[in-house]
Order: structure tokens, then C-alpha cells, then sequence
């Protein structure tokens, strides 16, 4: 019988062909570029479509609009048709200006600081809406 023998392992080490080394560096570049540039695309679509949060004093509004309607000597009827003038145009404002400006409107209180107050905006156009109502009537 023969006897075998146990050899070391034999250890290839193959050298990389220079054209491969030349291509590595270009497509790791190519690689990071793209992936920085799919990065920075999310980032703007992220925060483009991020609504815009700002502030609406509710509480004051509602306080103004009970001060100046109990200063007219009005019926209890043109009392509940005034008061229901004014929340159809508060609402109708406050949708208004969230969709047109894709904004995410806070009640005051609610908000620390950071964000803009629309108050006096949704109080114009609620004071514009009700003339135009009255003038309808």
C-alpha cells in the first residue's frame, strides 16, 4: 500500500488584472454620487410636502365676536342667526387657508413658540365673508 501524503495547502493568491483596479475606484465614486443624490431628492420631496404648522387664537376670536354681538340690542333669533353666520364663516376661512396654504393650524394655547399666527388673517376674512353675507340678505 501506498502511503499518503498530507500536503500544506497551497495558497492561491491571484493578483487583480490592472484593468479591474482601474474600474473600482470610477464605480465606487459613480455608487456614492448616486447614493447622495437619491438622499438629497428625499430630503426636498420630504420637505415639500411637509405641511407648514401656524398658530389661530380660537378662544379670542370667539371672545371678540360674543363682545361686539352683545353690544347690538339683537332678537334671540337674529342673535342665533349671527352666531350661526360667524361659525359658518370661521369654518369655511379656517379650511380655506389650510388647503391653500397646506397648513396644519394650532389652537394658540397649544402652541409654545415657532410658529406664525394667522389670527388676524382668518379675522379679516371672516369679517369679509359675513359682509358678504348680509349683503346677500
Amino acid at each position: 500500500m501506498t502511503e499518503k501524503t498530507i500536503s500544506q495547502p497551497v495558497l492561491l493568491t491571484k493578483k487583480r488584472s490592472k484593468r479591474r483596479n482601474r474600474c473600482i475606484v470610477p464605480v465606487a465614486i459613480v455608487a456614492v454620487a448616486m447614493l447622495m443624490l437619491n438622499a438629497a431628492i428625499s430630503l426636498l420631496l420630504i420637505q415639500w410636502q411637509q405641511p407648514v404648522t401656524v398658530a389661530f387664537d380660537m378662544k379670542g376670536t370667539v371672545d371678540q365676536f360674543m363682545t361686539q354681538t352683545a353690544q347690538h340690542q339683537l332678537t334671540q333669533g337674529q342673535s342665533d342667526a349671527l352666531t350661526l353666520r360667524f361659525t359658518t364663516a370661521l369654518d369655511v376661512s379656517l379650511h380655506d387657508y389650510q388647503r391653500r396654504h397646506d397648513a396644519l393650524i394650532l389652537v394658540t394655547p397649544s402652541v409654545v413658540t415657532g410658529a406664525k399666527d394667522i389670527t388676524a388673517d382668518i379675522q379679516r376674512d371672516v369679517a369679509r365673508q359675513m359682509r358678504t353675507a348680509k349683503d346677500e340678505q
